[in-house]
């Protein structure tokens, strides 16, 4: 727990102290599990049930494909939970995903000379993790008031100039301040590992987390109205 806080109130420093000692599965359970009980409880009420609703309607509004009446009850008497984790920038928290970006932090730090063992590349994902379950923190309740389990802090919601369903709108969906935030943990414990500067990864990270929106993105315009 001391790390999961050192993330936030101490990140340079923490993630050092994570790469000297490059242990991951308590924190990753801790983070999970901070992650999945306010999702569970919000997807148990009967407002986050009608978000997950909601949220599929626009989607097939905005890939072009109207729902019915009778799909709309449908949905209703079987709300479609993949919805919640497939949108919004929540795919991030899933452990293939965050093996699978360990995995790039190991190849970056060796394309700079460094030998960075996977260990170590799961244990900085993990730890950076951190603060994506305290976005749900902050995300939930807000969800609740707001009736709707679009993310309070994704970009688009913060850039309300883009017109709802267009491409553009759709990318910044899929992007959000705190997975910013996480990026930027991810390049500290790259810098601790090879001591460059966590600028010389940035901007690669961040590269790499809009292409996966874009990609995202594209994936949501083309399933979202079957």
């Amino acid at each position: 727990m001391r790390r999961i806080a050192g993330v936030v109130w101490r990140p340079r420093s923490t993630m050092a102290a994570v790469v000297a000692a490059p242990t991951f599965l308590a924190a990753w359970t801790v983070v999970l599990l901070l992650w999945l009980i306010p999702a569970a409880w919000l997807l148990s009420t009967d407002v986050g049930r009608q978000g997950l609703v909601d949220e599929r309607v626009r989607l097939a509004e905005a890939s072009g494909t109207p729902i019915d009446d009778p799909q709309y009850a449908v949905l209703q008497a079987s709300p479609p939970w993949i919805v919640y984790f497939a949108t919004g920038g929540r795919l991030l928290m899933a452990p293939p995903v965050t093996a699978m970006v360990a995995l790039m932090l190991v190849g970056l730090a060796r394309l700079d000379g460094h030998a960075m063992g996977l260990g170590a590349g799961m244990a900085v994902t993990v730890h950076a993790s951190a603060v994506l379950a305290l976005q749900q923190l902050v995300a939930i309740p807000l969800q609740y008031l707001r009736e709707s389990i679009t993310s309070p802090t994704n970009l688009a919601a913060l850039v309300p100039m883009v017109e709802d369903g267009s491409a553009a709108a759709r990318v910044l969906g899929a992007m959000d301040v705190f997975g910013i935030w996480w990026i930027w943990l991810l390049a500290l414990g790259l810098s601790a590992v090879t001591s460059r500067s966590a600028a010389r990864y940035l901007g690669r990270l961040v590269a790499v987390y809009v292409s996966g929106a874009i990609l995202a993105a594209t994936v949501i315009a083309v399933v979202g109205g079957s």
